[in-house]
């Protein structure tokens, strides 16, 4: 298996969407327009048909969850706690806090850890990916969006039901998290997407993970990336090194759980930080550039980095 041909594609689109910027080739207002397309449509249909679709497997075992999502929470409280004692700009401040350690621990497991699942243990390995990461999406949304709420500074006689109101807003009325969700709800019922809808959902999803890399890159010419240079770097050593290596511990000498399934949690928590983990600090108007400058450097540094874990999983 060749890692740069999965990879390579996905930092080509990148820069084209910098070099499209840079030029003025696209206005902001350009720019702007294809991001509310992208993320306020086309990538809700794609994760909703995705998870609407999923074949989750039928033998769950609880072990599972534990040994990729303990290894998780531990490593978003790690960069949590970095970034609220260390960040001189957003010290102190739990909504920057949890943004940066969303772009530290949110997992890219479509675009990058499915086709490398694929290649190593071939498609009777998706079942168990999409089984794990029913609720990634939504546990880590959710979470920072709770932790953002601190980031509007409220009245004091600001009721409970008022701050109730303003994580419905940040979650369940989340475009992502309200189309993970309601994919899921479809999955459980005893029914499925009619054709034509599918197929409607699929053409709308198609582009959209396509559109996110090259927003991305045209995210970077807005950003001053340099200032973020060492929590960019930071979040990219926690995503790549130690979130697997917490998982690897845990799943391996903690649960016992089988060579395949280590093997598969591990690699999930391997790939590179997540495109939508951008949107989610757009959404918050927080730690933009660190979050855009995490997603590319782990992702041109995972080339490197899954090669290494692939290679230690099989000895």
């Amino acid at each position: 298996m060749n890692i740069i041909e999965i990879i390579l594609p996905l930092a080509l689109v990148c820069t084209l969407g910098f070099i499209c910027a840079k030029r003025a080739w696209l206005s902001k207002n350009d720019i702007d327009s294809i991001s509310k397309l992208t993320f306020k449509l086309l990538i809700p249909a794609f994760l909703f048909q995705k998870m609407a679709t999923a074949e989750l497997a039928g033998n769950i075992n609880i072990n599972y969850f534990i040994g990729f999502y303990l290894p998780l929470l531990i490593t978003y409280g790690i960069a949590f706690l970095i970034n609220f004692k260390f960040h001189n700009g957003y010290k102190s401040q739990s909504a920057s806090a949890g943004v940066f350690a969303l772009g530290a621990s949110y997992s890219n497991t479509v675009i990058v850890g499915i086709p490398v699942l694929m290649a190593v243990l071939g498609e009777q390995s998706l079942s168990l990916v999409f089984l794990i990461i029913t609720f990634h999406s939504a546990l880590l949304f959710t979470l920072t969006s709770i932790l953002a709420l601190n980031n509007q500074r409220e009245p004091a006689n600001s009721s409970p039901h008022a701050l109730w109101h303003k994580l419905a807003q940040q979650t369940l009325f989340n475009p992502l998290v309200a189309s993970i969700s309601l994919g899921l709800l479809v999955n459980l019922l005893p029914m499925s997407l009619p054709n034509v809808l599918n197929n409607t959902l699929i053409l709308l999803g198609s582009p959209a993970i396509a559109l996110a890399l090259f927003l991305l890159g045209c995210s970077l010419t807005f950003y001053r990336i340099r200032q973020q240079k060492y929590f960019i770097a930071c979040a990219t050593l926690i995503k790549l090194v130690l979130l697997p290596t917490l998982v690897y511990i845990t799943s391996k000498h903690l649960l016992l759980l089988s060579h395949e399934v280590v093997t598969t949690l591990v690699i999930i928590s391997a790939c590179p930080t997540g495109v939508n983990a951008y949107l989610i600090a757009k959404i918050q108007n927080i730690h933009r550039e660190t979050v855009a400058g995490s997603i590319v450097a782990s992702t041109l540094s995972c080339i490197v980095t899954l090669p290494c874990w692939l290679w230690f999983l099989s000895n």
